[in-house]
C-alpha cells in the first residue's frame, strides 16, 4: 500500500511495515509546494524501486490518486510486475460535467478564482491522471459520477467498481456538546482553499450578518491559503464574527460540529462528499453547491439544502432560512441528518474493496 501519510495501518491490528518518505512541503504558494511534490515523488520512487524487488508483493493498492502517489504506485507495480489497484476519491471536474473539453476543467479553477499559471498547473496535473490511470488493472471508485467522468475521460482499460464511502457514527454519537461551550450558527469543514468555496462563503457571511447581525461562522481546515483567508476576513471587517481554526482529531471535531446549528459547504469540486456525511452524522442540516457528486450521494436527504453553484443570493438565503427555523424544525432536520447518515457503513464498503481485491488476485 503506498500511502503519503500511512496513518490508517499504524493503529490496526494488521502486523505492517512503514517506511516513511517525509515531505518538506513550505507553504510558500502553489508553485513551490508543487515543486515540493514533485521532488517527493522522485525521493519516493528511489525508495519504492528496490522495496519492490525485495518485499515481492501480490498486489499493489494506491489509496488516492494524486499524481505523486500514482506515479510511485505504477512504478512498484511495474517493477513488482505485480497488478496494481488504484482508489480514485474525485477527479476535479466542471460542475457542467463538461468532462471531454480541454478547457473546461481550466475554466472551472479560473471560475474558482485562480490565477492563470496555478490554473494551467492543476489543469495539466489533472489531465496527466488519466493515461496513467488506465495502466493500472482496476480502480475503485467512490462515487457513479466519479466513475463516469473517467470512463468519459478515456480511462477505459481497467476495471472499474464504484464502492461508495462511510463515515464513523460510533465516534460522531459518542462525542458530546461541552456545557456552556462556544456555539455557532455555522459551520464549514475542508480544505482552505478556492475549490472548496472558502471566499464565496465569506461574502455570503457578509451578507447573512446584514439580516443576522451576531451571527457566528466557524471555519475548521488547513490549506495554503489558510493566511488569505484570515487576511479576507480582516479585510471585509468579519473578525469576531468568522472564526478559523485549524485541523484537529475527530473527537475534537465532531464536538465542534455539534455545537453549530448549520453546516455550510459550498464547494466547488467533490467526489463524494465526506465532509457532509460527518455533518449528518452530528446531526446538523447542510447548506451546499449542487455539484454532481453531492446531488447522487446526497440528494434524497431532507435536511440537505443545495443552491447552483457560485450563485451567492440563493447561498445566502438558503443559509438564512435554515437559521429562522424555530427549534422544532431544527430537531426534525437534525433526525432526518442522522438516520441519512446510518446508511453509510464502512464494513459494507470494505467488503466491495475486498470483492474487487480479491478478484485481481484469483481468489473465489
Amino acid at each position: 500500500m503506498l500511502e503519503s501519510s500511512p496513518s490508517v495501518l499504524i493503529p490496526s491490528r494488521l502486523k505492517v511495515n512503514v517506511v516513511t518518505v517525509p515531505a518538506h512541503l513550505r507553504s510558500g504558494g502553489w508553485l513551490p509546494t508543487y515543486l515540493g511534490w514533485a521532488a517527493w515523488m522522485v525521493r519516493s520512487i528511489f525508495k519504492t524501486v528496490p522495496l519492490a524487488r525485495r518485499s515481492k508483493p501480490d498486489l499493489v493498492l494506491v489509496p488516492n490518486n494524486t499524481l505523486p502517489n500514482l506515479v510511485t504506485g505504477l512504478v512498484a507495480g511495474a517493477v513488482s510486475n505485480r497488478p496494481t489497484c488504484v482508489v480514485v476519491h474525485h477527479v476535479d471536474h466542471c460542475p457542467s460535467q463538461d468532462a471531454k473539453q480541454d478547457g473546461s476543467i481550466y475554466h472551472a479553477y479560473r471560475r474558482a478564482e485562480y490565477g492563470r499559471a496555478v490554473s494551467l498547473i492543476k489543469t495539466v496535473s489533472s489531465y496527466a491522471t488519466f493515461p496513467l490511470l488506465n495502466r493500472a488493472r482496476a480502480i475503485i471508485t467512490v462515487s457513479n459520477f466519479t466513475a463516469h467522468v473517467l470512463r468519459a475521460s478515456g480511462v477505459s482499460k481497467p476495471e472499474l467498481l464504484v464502492s461508495g464511502n462511510a463515515v464513523r457514527l460510533d465516534a460522531a454519537g459518542q462525542e458530546p456538546v461541552v456545557p456552556g461551550g462556544e456555539r455557532y450558527d455555522a459551520v464549514f469543514v475542508g480544505r482552505i482553499s478556492r475549490e472548496k468555496g472558502i471566499f464565496d462563503l465569506l461574502d455570503v457571511w457578509k451578507e447573512v450578518l446584514k439580516a443576522k447581525k451576531d451571527a457566528r461562522l466557524l471555519v475548521v481546515g488547513s490549506g495554503l491559503e489558510l493566511k488569505l483567508a484570515s487576511a479576507r476576513i480582516a479585510g471585509m471587517g468579519l473578525e469576531g464574527r468568522v472564526f478559523l481554526r485549524g485541523r484537529c482529531d475527530k473527537a475534537t471535531l465532531c464536538r465542534l460540529l455539534k455545537s453549530s446549528r448549520l453546516f455550510v459547504f459550498p464547494s466547488l469540486f467533490e467526489g463524494w462528499g465526506m465532509a457532509v456525511a460527518e455533518a449528518l452524522a452530528c446531526g446538523l442540516p447542510v447548506v451546499a453547491y449542487e455539484i454532481p457528486a453531492l446531488r447522487e450521494v446526497f440528494g434524497a436527504c431532507e435536511s440537505v439544502f443545495t443552491v447552483p453553484v457560485k450563485n451567492l443570493a440563493a447561498l445566502t438565503a438558503a443559509v438564512l432560512d435554515v437559521l429562522g427555523l424555530d427549534e422544532e424544525q431544527l430537531q426534525r432536520l437534525r433526525r432526518c441528518s442522522v438516520a441519512y447518515s446510518q446508511r453509510f457503513v464502512w464494513e459494507d464498503v470494505a467488503q466491495k474493496d475486498l470483492t474487487m481485491l480479491k478478484a485481481m488476485l484469483g481468489i473465489v
